[in-house]
């Protein structure tokens, strides 16, 4: 449910104290080839996301740089998604003669596509968002949490300020109907209001529900010629196209300014909300300064020493971090699914792909906001029977891969993340999901019985009770990623004292050994994870196994991966290939490089998987490949290895991503990379690289505790760590664990050009693995 607003504005004050980290935000880094990003106004996790919408087929987060027309410029946006378009509600557009002849109301070309406004280069920073329209106007818009202000400044000259407000159109054409609008005067701010509900479908999820839409701003409605001047109520039919056009009398000025109040409950809300975060037309310089503030404080709990470091990749940095930060979006106290006082969150699009690198993030530069997601997840859990993978718009969306809220919930228990957090509660939903069937297309586990009886989940499995309604696919990524979620809930079971519990849990994270083919071959080498049937056989796909020859690579970059999706014939790896998820074991990499073939083996075939071209940085399970050198001893090639991934698929530019942002999580890969460290997301244990920054501190906010990583000596040419020392003593470890941030340290490294130092080659110095004794 939304809403909103009016005219009006507030004050702020930035401190000078505070560093301007915003100047080096590109907000439009992917916003063409396929990255959606969002590019316009919002703050940290702010319900108000407001932007541009381009009459473009790759428009999921709006604004896309392909230069194509604009439709709008709406309130609400998902950002960074797959998937079709979501959300874009209540689009403004301000309107010339060029739209409306002789500026008659009557007259203005109001069909969607057909009012679509070309335009010049756009201007964003962190909360604030700029289009020049072909028409003359400029439209500007900033924000506060659950609020839009927008300011249209028209030519000079304008006799009568023409301006629609769009009450049914959105990004994905999902208004049903059943609406209302209202407009009236506003004896507060002496503009007009408008408020209205209706029906919408979610766009994720095949189920309809209601969506109330709620919302205040200046206008009159219909496509019409009626003007706000006195009280005007009319219902919006099924289907129907509806909206407001306005016709203001500029007087002295040509800039008209309108506030819009964001509510998923009500119109009450959506107003109060206006009111209280804007109460003053005036000020939107002073809102825009605000959230420049706001996501100062937020950007600034990192800070770097960039001496020696390029502007470019400077620019890279910052960006990537800003936009880890937008999604999920903060609605708490605006949930009008249950009555809680628990946080609530929304726009998950979706934790397979955040758990990996966007939520590790919140546990060391924002613990309060991660805290308040899990807390979330749990009360979700609470209120719906199940922790969700995909959750927008109030409707869960389809599950990509295993139950990955329980890695999400088991990688902030061992960071030691509580506050407010019921985590008797968490273990509760984490076994649901473990031991009950869910319909696993949206929610929970699918092949529970199956699995307990074979030991993995078999191809075509028919074990569901009740049956499962999507495509009953991916039955080998989703074991492995069973078996990694089972290992969270054993380390979980173990912080809580549940010592039986944490050893089941443990053994059952072990699965992934049995699809583990030992005589499966690919380009010279043997062993690879390989889907079974019910009898125990091995599957061949019909497509691609010709003459029982299993392929590796089917679903990598050389072999393509357009059929490894959400789809019935969508295969049994999800957009990765058996190369790729051979390597996915972070529970236990020491029995993988075994199975492989010993240490050499093990480096070899990497260097393999990546020259051949079987790795896809486009998608998530290619993250953590980049950095498994350091299983075995070899963190140099760690560091050649990220230098060519960032340099190959990352730059500032446009098209600066390897594929869609994922809410944040293309972004934060660069973060980890740039910070020198990488999460293994789920355990404690983060995986050393080389910084890319001489110093780097990053402040706990919860308890003032304060992390430095100095890098002496770092050069383009000195980028390999010769010695290391963790609070002045020596450390020799290619791993730390997240103590050093919850308790604060020194972590200083020895740069130097050699690849050949001993630092982190020793056994001793790998990461842990459970047959080797670590975690338990």
């Amino acid at each position: 449910m939304k809403a909103l607003g009016v005219v009006l504005s507030a004050a702020a004050v930035v401190s000078a104290a505070t560093p301007d980290l915003a100047q080096f935000v590109n907000a439009f880094i992917g916003t063409s080839n396929g990255g959606h990003v969002f590019s316009g106004a919002t703050l940290p996790w702010g319900s108000v996301k407001a932007g541009a919408d381009s009459l473009s087929g790759d428009n999921q987060a709006g604004y896309v740089s392909d230069g194509t027309n604009i439709t709008g410029i709406s309130q609400l946006h998902d950002d960074g998604t797959g998937g079709g378009a979501s959300l874009g509600n209540f689009p403004f557009l301000p309107f010339t003669s060029t739209e409306c002849a002789n500026n008659d109301l009557t007259k203005c070309t109001v069909d969607h596509d057909l009012r679509a406004i070309g335009h010049g280069d756009p201007t964003a920073s962190p909360g604030y968002f700029s289009i020049p329209l072909n028409n003359g106007v400029k439209a500007e818009v900033t924000v506060t949490q659950h609020t839009a202000l927008h300011r249209f400044t028209y030519p000079s000259g304008t006799n009568q300020l023409l301006f629609l407000l769009d009450a049914t159109s959105d990004l994905s054409g999902s208004y049903q109907g059943d609406g209302r609008v209202t407009v009236s005067p506003n004896p507060t701010t002496h503009g007009t209001r408008v408020t209205g509900s209706g029906r919408s479908t979610s766009v994720s999820t095949p189920p309809t529900f209601v969506q109330a839409k709620y919302y205040q701003t200046s206008g009159s409605l219909k496509y019409t010629n009626l003007r706000p001047t006195a009280t005007f109520d009319r219902e919006i039919q099924n289907n129907n196209p509806a909206g407001v056009l306005f016709g203001f009398s500029p007087g002295s000025a040509t800039t008209l300014s309108v506030r819009m109040g964001i509510s998923w409950t009500s119109t009450a809300k959506a107003c109060a909300y206006a009111e209280e975060e804007i109460p003053d037309i005036s000020a939107f310089d002073a809102i825009h300064a605000a959230a420049r503030a706001k996501w100062n404080d937020v950007l600034g709990t990192v800070q770097v020493d960039a001496t020696g470091v390029s502007a470019d990749t400077q620019e890279l940095f910052w960006s990537s971090l800003y936009r880890t930060y937008i999604s999920p979006t903060n609605i708490t106290g605006d949930n009008p699914l249950w009555t809680s006082t628990e946080p609530y969150y929304d726009s998950f699009y979706c934790i397979w792909d955040s758990f990996r690198v966007v939520h590790p993030l919140y546990a060391i530069t924002a613990p309060t906001t991660q805290a308040e997601v899990i807390r979330a997840l749990i009360d979700i859990y609470r209120n719906t029977g199940w922790l969700p993978d995909c959750r927008m718009s109030l409707d869960k969306g389809f599950t990509q891969g295993g139950s990955n809220a329980d890695s999400l919930l088991s990688d902030s228990f061992v960071k030691g993340i509580t506050a407010n957090i019921d985590w008797e509660t968490g273990y509760e939903a984490l076994v649901k999901d473990a031991t009950v069937e869910g319909d696993f297309s949206v929610q929970g586990r699918g092949g529970i019985p199956s699995r307990e009886k074979l030991g993995f989940v078999p191809v075509g499995d028919t074990s569901d009770n009740p049956p499962n309604e999507g495509p009953n696919t991916r039955s080998a990524s989703r074991l492995l990623e069973y078996a990694y979620n089972d290992f969270g809930i054993g380390l979980v079971a173990k912080g809580l004292g549940k010592t039986d519990d944490a050893a089941h849990y443990f053994n059952k994270s072990g699965d992934w050994f049995n699809i583990w083919n030992p005589n499966a071959t690919n380009t010279g080498f043997k062993g690879f994870i390989q889907p079974r049937n019910a009898n125990g056989s091995w599957y061949f796909d019909p497509r691609w196994d010709l003459n029982n020859i299993f392929r590796p690579d089917h679903c990598s970059p050389v072999f393509g991966h357009n059929d490894c999706f959400l789809n019935p014939e969508g295969g049994e790896f999800y957009e990765a290939s058996s190369w790729e998820y051979s390597w996915y074991v972070p529970q236990d990499m020491a029995k993988l490089v075994q199975a492989i073939g010993g240490p050499e083996t093990f480096s070899s075939r990497l260097d393999t998987f990546f020259s051949a071209g079987f790795h896809d940085i486009g998608d998530e399970p290619g993250f953590l490949p980049t950095y498994l050198y350091n299983y075995v001893g070899q963190p140099a090639k760690t560091v050649d290895r990220v230098d060519a991934i960032l340099t190959q698929f990352y730059n500032t530019s446009l098209n600066g991503l390897p594929g869609n942002d994922d809410s944040g999580a293309m972004g934060a890969y660069v973060v980890w990379s740039h910070l020198g460290f990488f999460p293994v997301a789920g355990q404690d244990t983060y995986l050393l690289n080389r910084p890319y920054f001489p110093n780097i501190t990053i402040r706990n906010e919860v308890n003032g505790a304060v992390a430095t990583i100095i890098a002496s000596g770092l050069s383009d040419t000195n980028k390999y760590i010769q010695s290391a020392t963790l609070n002045g003593a020596e450390y020799t470890k290619n791993w730390i664990s997240h103590s050093l941030f919850t308790n604060g340290g020194t972590l200083e490294f020895v740069m130097g050009s050699s690849k050949n130092s001993a630092w982190g080659t020793a056994d001793a110095d790998l990461p842990m693995s459970l047959s080797t004794g670590g975690f338990l």
